[in-house]
């Protein structure tokens, strides 16, 4: 027995072609943006074709009724009306695919207007599966994906999505036409924050279509009006938005009235100005309407919701009303949990089956940073700085989870800003409660633990991610698949980075589909090999205790975090763990600058003035038993050379006279704590494989570059001592150090992998740093970044005897983004890189120094190996210029 559909919820658009003036007179009515009126029509017309037994048309006027209710504004039965339509396509139509994928993507669309984003995305996803050709629904799902992605941050995916929409809606309605006004809209939205002039151009563009196609009071207008507004307010103007704002909510009301999500957005927009323009009192009774409307539609969870509870705590804090602050930031913490509620104020919520992850950040640290100051302004009550504390740690562990849902790396470095404020304030609330409190111990150990939480996340993720495949049986044809899928990426990338296609349209839809088919794999084998998934997301991060057991009695560890005004130095020796903290000096990041430069173009006295300054500012007093650093340096500290640093004035002396770090010293550089723990302690084996390589010559490359005569002769010096020592290297030289048999080798056989060649860091676009071989008949002799990600490394020790690669671009939280971070992933256990550019004679003498004290003093790490090296230099008359050995870092031990 058939069952008529059960009318209840809403959708997007879709022509209905029916010769029935009912149905003709609704789709004029969608056309002019009269929805719900249009809804009506249909809703009436469904009985005649029931009756005729016509259940294609039937299930096609629902999805379009979907639409409707979804254009008016009225997800709630949108979304019921998309699961009855769903069960109507599978019972009666046999789940036929464009329906099924259409009733899916509005499904999907109802869940996002919601907010219910988890849950959308995986309707979603689901759709764009089944849709085989380009087409108004498939741009719909696209549409829905970037809106997805875009409010969880992960934003180039979402531009990926709204791109792809966009070239569809422009193929099939034309440019002026209002599908592609909508992704234009939407492409906004992605920009909003980050990039708000940018915003507003396709915001305009936007409004231009909607106000000429549906009127200057159509809903589309007013809502791309809204966002001009947004954007205005992210560039400050704050007069502007006000002026925007007013002028839409009067709209709003007077053509839907006052109780409509979209009056409520706007109310909250306007108080949210209130807020920044210090009109407090005005600014909550915005918020207050706002929040009214909102719990009227939505009832109280619901990510508008939480965001308003959030507001209001800000307007509290702003009054130094801190009680009532954490108060509201409590409301809005579990606004966005459905299923959850609290009885008190330091209630910790369960991280699990939250509308809206950053709202929820948002609110934590709002809530930790009001508890702190409600303490110390009001009550001096210590319940208010543990609680401060346990939510830090809550907001560490949703970093975590959003972490793991951003699904492009740079979407994952730009999460580094917020959790770097939320570690900085970790770190220096846990030390102020170490000195003041009995648990002196406890609250020291949880400081470094926040200090290690910002190091280099993303990197440590992906190297257990690819550990996780060695260990979790997955069969060598998928991990093929992967590879070839990673290196057609990263060809494209590379491709589009370096701006060499006159129109990228097409490599963009090309890298668009190997994405997503990437995606696909990496979802595929969580859900088929849950070892690996279960390995992927298990990885412990170090403890002191853990560091201070890794150490020998003559090493320490010195852990550096640069916070907005105090550096924090944490020192782990085998006995104990301590800490200072400093005020950071007047113009810092010119410092740094000026020491680099003044050793690059050999300013002595400048010099030897900015080392002593950087010395004292970044070196604790150690106890003098220590001879070995281990420095995990953070943001531009990551490029300079600490050895370099001068202990005391030395003004006037030779270089072989002055007295640097490097003196008293060795030194090596690592990017965590975790990662430092976890490097093999690997002594030579017997009969180690060994590959040295140098072009020499670059008159074929695509950028020519001078000839390195001098590596030349490093490389057979470094042969004759391999072989002296009853090694028998491999040597590829000149025409036989191409690109092509270098990534044709098995190169994971090889213990020491020594280049000396050109190398080139782009700090802008780091997927375009390369080491430079020679061009073969199908390589082009560059081996860049992406391309490394990709080798599968085994070696000890890669010596990178080359230019500037060591540097790339700082990112917060990560470091140096570049080759050697690119050589870590890919499995060098150790890694020498330089800082800038050197004389390939001067390079040459101390490698085969190097090499020649490893080799003789295997007990030794390659840390005092490179000491040895350098003081050589120092003592030379020559070469004792710390231009000249200063760049040569090692990350590792």
């Amino acid at each position: 027995m058939r069952i008529l559909i059960q009318l209840t919820f809403f959708a997007y658009t879709i022509a209905l072609f029916s010769q029935d003036s009912g149905l003709k007179e609704a789709e004029e009515l969608t056309q002019q943006g009269k929805y719900l009126e249009a809804y009506d029509l249909q809703k009436a017309e469904l009985s005649k074709l029931y009756a005729q037994e016509n259940w294609k048309k039937y299930a096609e006027v629902h999805l379009s009724m979907i639409d409707n209710l979804l254009q008016g504004g009225d997800p709630f039965r949108a979304k019921n009306l998309s699961e009855n339509t769903l069960n109507f396509i599978e019972s009666e139509l046999n789940s036929e695919k464009e329906l099924y994928a259409r009733a899916k993507t509005l499904l999907g669309l109802s869940l996002l207007n919601l907010g219910r984003n988890d849950e959308a995305l995986a309707q979603l996803l689901e759709a764009e599966m089944l849709f085989d050709t380009s087409s108004e629904w498939q741009a719909n799902c696209f549409d829905g994906l970037g809106l997805v992605y875009t409010n969880n941050e992960n934003k180039e995916l979402a531009s990926s999505y709204h791109e792809q929409a966009l070239r569809i809606r422009r193929k099939l309605f034309g440019i002026q036409s209002i599908p592609v006004g909508n992704s234009y809209n939407n492409l906004g939205r992605v920009f909003a924050t980050d990039d708000p002039l940018q915003a507003i151009i396709y915001f305009n563009r936007a409004k231009g279509i909607y106000e000429k196609e549906l009127g200057a009071d159509s809903r589309r207008a007013l809502r791309a009006k809204l966002n001009i507004a947004f954007a205005n307010t992210e560039q400050e103007s704050y007069d502007e938005a006000l002026t925007l704002l007013e002028e839409v909510k009067n709209s709003y009301e007077g053509t839907y009235g006052s109780d409509n999500s979209n009056v409520a957005f706007t109310q909250s927009s306007i108080g949210r100005v209130q807020l920044l323009q210090k009109e407090y009192e005005k600014a909550l009774v915005s918020q207050k309407n706002a929040l009214q409307k909102y719990i009227n539609l939505y009832g109280e969870k619901h990510p508008e919701v939480a965001n308003t509870y959030y507001l209001i705590g800000e307007i509290h804090k702003a009054k130094g009303d801190f009680k009532l602050a954490v108060d509201f930031y409590q409301r809005s913490v579990f606004a966005n949990l459905p299923g959850q509620s609290f009885s008190e104020l330091y209630d910790a919520p369960a991280l699990s089956n939250y509308f809206n992850a950053d709202i929820l950040l948002t609110s934590l640290q709002a809530k930790a940073i009001a508890l702190e100051a409600l303490h110390y302004q009001k009550t001096l009550n210590l319940k208010d700085l543990t609680g401060s504390i346990e939510t830090y740690t809550l907001c560490d562990e949703l970093i975590t989870q959003i972490r793991r849902k951003r699904l492009n790396e740079n979407d994952k470095l730009r999460l580094g800003k917020i959790a770097s404020e939320v570690y900085e304030s970790g770190i220096q609330l846990s030390l102020n409660l170490s000195e003041q409190s009995f648990n002196k111990k406890k609250y020291l150990e949880k400081a470094f633990e926040f200090c290690e939480r910002s190091k280099s996340s993303i990197l440590l993720e992906a190297i257990t991610e690819s550990n996780a495949k060695n260990f979790a049986g997955i069969p060598a044809q998928l991990i093929n698949l992967e590879d070839s899928l990673k290196d057609e990426i990263s060809y494209i990338e590379q491709k589009l980075a370096s701006n060499v296609e006159e129109s990228p349209q097409e490599l963009e839809n090309l890298l668009f589909t190997y994405q997503n088919s990437y995606r696909d794999f990496i979802s595929t084998l969580e859900t088929q090999y849950p070892e690996y998934y279960g390995l992927k997301y298990s990885h412990q991060l170090a403890s002191s205790l853990n560091v201070r057991e890794k150490l020998n009695k003559n090493e320490a560890l010195l852990s550096y975090f640069i916070g907005k005004d105090e550096i924090y130095t944490f020192i782990a020796t085998d006995r104990k763990l301590s800490y200072t903290r400093i005020q950071i000096p007047e113009k810092f990041d010119r410092l740094i600058k000026a020491f680099n430069n003044a050793i690059k173009y050999n300013l002595k006295s400048s010099y030897l003035k900015v080392a002593k300054h950087l010395y004292s500012t970044l070196v604790p007093k150690l106890p003098s038993s220590i001879s070995s650093l281990v420095i995990l340096p953070d943001g531009k500290l990551g490029s300079i050379p600490f050895e370099a640093l001068v202990t005391m004035d030395s003004e006037g002396k030779d270089y072989k006279d002055v007295s640097f770090l490097l003196t008293k010293f060795n030194v090596s550089y690592d990017y965590s704590a975790t990662l430092f723990i976890n490097r093999k302690d690997d002594s030579l084996v017997e009969e180690p494989e060994i590959l040295l390589v140098a072009p020499v010559d670059f008159s074929e490359n695509e950028i020519p570059m001078t000839p390195l005569a001098g590596s030349e002769i490093e490389i057979d010096e470094i042969e004759l001592l391999f072989k002296g020592n009853g090694f028998a290297p491999e040597v590829k030289l000149r025409e036989q150090a191409n690109e092509g048999s270098f990534k044709q080798n098995p190169i994971d056989k090889y213990h020491f992998i020594h280049f000396a060649t050109h190398g080139i860091v782009n700090q802008e676009q780091p997927e375009l740093s390369r080491i430079f071989l020679n061009p073969g008949e199908t390589e082009d002799g560059s081996l860049y970044t992406g391309e490394i990600y990709n080798l599968k490394i085994n070696a000890d020790l890669i010596t990178l005897s080359a230019c500037e690669t060591g540097l790339g671009k700082v990112a917060k939280g990560e470091g140096i983004v570049g080759l050697s971070r690119a050589l870590q992933y890919a499995g060098a256990n150790n890694i020498i890189v330089s800082l800038w550019r050197v004389s390939d004679h001067s390079t040459a003498e101390m490698m085969i120094e190097f090499y020649k004290y490893n080799l003789h003093n295997r007990n030794y790490g390659y840390n005092t190996a490179l000491r040895k090296a350098k003081l050589m230099l120092i003592g030379s008359e020559k070469y004792a210029n710390p231009y000249y050995w200063a760049p040569f870092i090692l990350i590792g031990i």
